[in-house]
């Protein structure tokens, strides 16, 4: 399993709604930035790319706080599918799960008891079931029908941790680079407001306005 490292974000969920307000290292995460740093000499910019930055995930759309603004690399109709860089992508994908889920052990997720299942996904089927619909990750159509997941679910059946193997391309070579959420604190009132669209700013803009603060 993933170290704190390798978390990528942490925040808040309003599930309902189909947001999530998250801390998130945009490019890297911590590891990969201190091993960048260890093999080469420091990259112009790296280092602030790395820095955990406030991120709105509304639907299909995601918004990143850069030097106190808000921008976004791409805007939609937010009531369309959510990308896979979503924290909240595998939720979604999880409506693919086929009928071959085994019960493979008990561990325990964040202080509470799981049971560990292991299964596969169609995503054509989690793109039927949702009114979103999905968004594919990049790779053979073949891969997408049979994509490798594991959910802890608690003696509730809520799920505490959800692990989809999510890109095809690693997995067609046998090799599986996992994509992991973790649930807790179920209940919680949260208010997550995307910006409105005069608040937003284009990138190009925020990354100067920021570039131009640093010391």
């Amino acid at each position: 399993m993933p170290q704190a490292q390798d978390r990528r974000c942490e925040g808040v969920a309003d599930l309902a709604a189909r947001r999530a307000r998250v801390l998130q290292a945009v490019v890297f995460t911590e590891r990969v930035t201190a091993e960048f740093f260890r093999r080469h000499a420091a990259g112009e910019g790296l280092a602030e790319l790395s820095q955990p930055q406030e991120t709105i995930y509304d639907g299909a759309n995601a918004y990143i706080r850069v030097a106190g603004r808000w921008t976004s690399f791409f805007l939609g109709d937010p009531s369309g599918p959510r990308g896979p860089n979503d924290p909240l992508w595998p939720l979604d994908a999880l409506f693919g799960a086929r009928d071959d889920a085994a019960d493979i052990g008990r561990e325990v997720v964040r202080g509470v008891a799981a049971t560990r299942c292991r299964l596969t996904l169609d995503l054509a089927r989690a793109d039927a079931a949702l009114p979103a619909g999905v968004i594919v990750p990049a790779g053979p159509y073949r891969a997408l029908h049979a994509m490798p997941a594991e959910v802890w679910l608690d003696a509730a059946g809520l799920a505490r941790r959800v692990a989809v193997s999510a890109d095809p391309v690693t997995a067609a070579r046998g090799e599986q680079a996992w994509t992991i959420i973790e649930l807790w604190d179920f209940g919680v009132a949260v208010d997550i407001t995307p910006p409105h669209p005069d608040e937003v700013v284009p990138p190009r803009e925020a990354y100067q306005e920021a570039y131009r603060s640093d010391p």
